[in-house]
């Protein structure tokens, strides 16, 4: 699946250049975010970190501002691949 940021000026969602969310995050289960990040937890606890960068128009262009994101998956231990979550919160420390 896609990324898509929403636009607030023309009340449309836009698709965010960059892959899709990685493979290994089958069935999403929970999503959460910080600042320019966003956590998505699958089956088996897999964790797909996506960092989103904001990619400024040309100078000369009339274009709004795009925006694309990088993955990174975070493998669960094998001993947590039966659970299942339900939520997701992102601890800062």
């Amino acid at each position: 699946m896609k990324l898509k940021v929403y636009d607030t000026e023309t009340d449309s969602w836009d698709a965010i250049d960059g892959p899709p969310l990685p493979e290994q995050i089958c069935k999403p289960f929970a999503v959460n975010a910080c600042n320019c990040h966003i956590y998505v937890v699958g089956r088996n606890l897999h964790v797909a970190v996506g960092h989103i960068s904001r990619l400024l128009p040309d100078e000369n262009s009339d274009k709004k501002w795009n925006f694309s994101v990088r993955w990174h998956v975070i493998d669960a231990p094998k001993s947590l691949s039966d659970l299942t979550p339900s939520s997701s919160q992102v601890l800062l420390a």
